[in-house]
């Protein structure tokens, strides 16, 4: 009868954890190449010596070595978990099961890779939080998209073609020997060593805490900050971070105006809202505030229009001209009109800065978007919206997209809408994209709406044919869209999906123009207030350094209107955000009102800071970055021009300081806005009940 005999096993268990090291040599060499090609694709003119950017890669063999032990850890365990079950078969199992295990692995490393470079090519940063916004978005349409601008497809049948090969060179990996010539007492200390050498591995620190994402931070440069983590490590702590995310509780509660909410009020109250109060403010009622009387506006009032255009970012107009028709006509627009040429989009995407537009409250740092929270039914006090609706206006929200989008259908009409429509809402036979109807017919359908009004009209509407996958019409006749020898510099990555990016954002601008040339060329729309400006600004066409921050961020917005309404043509180069949007064309617009905003009014002459989502305050002097997730990624910046577009790295803790208590206390205080009205709210539907 056959007997087993366990040394041999043993033997054979060390044989195959020796094989796995020239595995784990060959993985360090791929997760080198990446870096490599990640540092070549978006260094840039990098200002660092040869010293910090070697001790950038050394670093992240750290993280690395913490990854591969993480993807081996099956295989790993396997093999020790080998040594307590007496069995000839075991490692034949294993073996299968491991080639298996790491053949798909090793191509979901790779396709991360593949990802995370376009990714960062679009966000500025490794894969994070921001992945998930898929699952929130219209999820088809967002796949539809890849798969449409990207080599997707090929990607995949690459990969697919890869892991056949793969699977065949592993089992030179994953075998088992026959007989194995090793003593018994060296395989012994094999397994001893490799076990303490994959701790060490894992742990990839000597330290007491295994390595994590504060240990990238090791210059003050930014993006070198960036070139040590492997987007697999950082995928990892984006999960971490979407379930904690989902369990939160709200921001004032877990930063350090836990207890001291008034501070956070007054902060707000005269740091962000330019409100005095030497008793301090101890309510959110006190953050409301009158408008003037305006006698004839409130006799003759104007339609007010706000429109909010997808991908409408601010620098590439810059490069508008005979050759390069980009505006497409709407740059004499915004030479005729109040422009705001520092305005800053308050959240990371679409929805973040259409919920703030329309609440008038700044987007805070990870938390998923109001619509999709339980605040989703309340009927906001600060809702633009409802300010008009309560003055006698008619007010109508339009999206060329599903409302089912962000679940904008339950969230919109709590807001003081009084019509909410969507691409549902226009005939059937309208032509559309996976994300929406095109533009052209959007603007018609508003246009119609304020031909047939009987009433003042506020119209918010959101464009979306500037969207991937950049699809246009094909009756589209473009303008010229040469691009110039320095906009061809600027550009990274594919060109052609850079030139099909433009012709969407000119497609876009030439409708726009159109427009407001039928609002203005009309004598019975002629009083008509229309704000524009975007969801966010211009992404994934080209680097943004920390010189240029604020072009990373920066949107335009320009009002027109009748000249008694706005004054006189001029551009206004304090900081604004889309939080004030809604007291600025408020202020503008209604007389002797009551409004609640987190926002201030752009026209007041009160140069207020203004922050963004990413965790990042800018004021006239400096510009502060924290990450909110990731604890130890901060920097500090001043303006080094008057005009305030560069900006240098500078120190000072003391600032620093000051600056995080500020940001910290204006979204402590918005969230707890957000949930007192909650409060109040379920109180209001309690006593309904009764």
């Amino acid at each position: 009868m056959f007997q087993f005999n366990y040394r041999n096993h043993l033997k054979k268990i060390s044989d195959q954890i020796l094989r796995l090291f020239p595995l784990i040599f060959i993985l360090f060499g791929v997760f080198f190449v990446y870096r490599f090609i990640f540092f070549w694709a978006f260094s840039g003119p990098i200002e660092a010596t040869f010293s910090d950017i070697a001790k950038g890669f050394l670093l992240g063999v750290r993280y690395d070595s913490a990854t591969i032990i993480y993807g081996l850890s099956i295989p790993i365990l396997l093999l020790f978990f080998g040594l307590l079950i007496p069995s000839s078969y075991y490692l034949f199992i294993i073996n299968i099961f491991s080639k298996i295990w790491m053949t798909i692995i090793l191509c979901v490393f790779l396709l991360f890779f593949g990802v995370d470079f376009y990714f960062y090519e679009f966000f500025q940063d490794h894969l994070n939080i921001i992945f998930f916004n898929i699952f929130e978005d219209d999820t088809k349409a967002v796949i539809y998209s890849i798969f449409k601008n990207y080599p997707a497809f090929w990607i995949l049948l690459a990969l697919l073609l890869f892991s056949i090969g793969l699977y065949k060179l592993l089992g030179k990996i994953f075998y088992e020997n026959k007989i194995s010539l090793m003593s018994n007492n060296k395989s012994i200390g094999v397994i001893i060593f490799s076990f303490f050498i994959f701790i060490i591995m894992g742990r990839a620190s000597f330290g007491m805490f295994p390595i994590n994402m504060m240990d990238a931070a090791y210059t003050s440069n930014a993006f070198l900050n960036k070139l040590a983590p492997n987007p697999i490590f950082t995928f990892e702590k984006a999960i971490e971070a979407r379930i904690e995310q989902k369990n939160a509780k709200p921001f004032w509660r877990i930063h350090n105006f836990n207890n001291r909410i008034k501070d956070a009020l007054s902060i707000t109250s005269e740091v962000f809202l330019g409100l005095e109060n030497d008793k301090g403010i101890n309510s959110i009622d006190q953050f409301f505030r009158e408008t003037q009387e305006k006698k004839v506006l409130a006799s003759n009032p104007p339609h007010v229009i706000i429109i909010m255009m997808e991908g409408f970012g601010s620098w590439i107009l810059d490069y508008d001209s005979e050759e390069f028709q980009i505006s497409c006509g709407v740059s004499n627009w915004i030479d005729s009109s109040l422009y705001f040429d520092h305005f800053i989009q308050s959240g990371f995407g679409s929805i973040q800065n259409l919920t703030s537009t329309v609440l008038s409250t700044p987007s805070i740092p990870n938390i998923i978007p109001i619509s999709q929270q339980k605040y989703s039914v309340i009927p906001f006090q600060s809702a633009l919206a409802k300010n008009f609706q309560e003055e006698g206006y008619e007010t109508t929200f339009v999206y060329g997209g599903k409302l089912s989008w962000q679940r904008l259908g339950d969230f919109i009409p709590n807001q003081g809408f009084d019509n909410v429509y969507g691409e549902g809402d226009m005939p059937g036979d309208t032509p559309k994209t996976d994300w929406g109807v095109y533009d052209e017919y959007l603007f018609d359908f508003v246009h119609e709406k304020l031909l047939q009004s009987n009433s003042p009209q506020f119209i918010l509407f959101f464009t979306t044919t500037n969207h991937p996958p950049f699809d246009l019409p094909s009756d589209f006749n473009s303008p010229p869209l040469k691009i110039s020898q320095s906009l061809q510099e600027m550009i990274r990555g594919n060109e052609d999906l850079a030139q099909k990016r433009f012709a969407a954002y000119q497609y876009a601008n030439c409708y726009l123009n159109q427009f407001l040339d039928n609002v203005y060329t009309n004598s019975n729309l002629q009083n008509t207030l229309t704000a524009v400006t975007a969801d966010h600004n211009l992404q994934g066409i080209r680097n943004y350094y920390e010189k240029d921050l604020i072009h990373q961020f920066r949107v335009p917005f320009f009002i027109l209107g009748p000249n008694e309404i706005i004054g006189e043509p001029k551009i206004i180069s304090d900081f604004g955000s889309h939080v004030d949007i809604s007291p600025t064309i408020t202020e503008l617009v209604l007389s002797k009102v009551k409004y609640l905003s987190f926002g201030k009014n752009l026209l007041s002459k009160i140069n207020r800071p203004i922050v963004n989502q990413n965790g990042i305050i800018f004021d006239l002097e400096n510009v502060f970055y924290y990450n909110y997730l990731n604890l130890y990624d901060k920097g500090l910046y001043k303006w080094i021009d008057e005009n305030r577009w560069n900006l240098n790295r500078v120190k000072s803790n003391q600032i620093k300081k000051n600056k995080l208590e500020l940001m910290t206390a204006y979204y402590s205080a918005t969230s707890y806005y957000y949930e007192n009205e909650w409060i109040n709210y379920s109180k209001s539907i309690s006593f309904e009940r009764d």
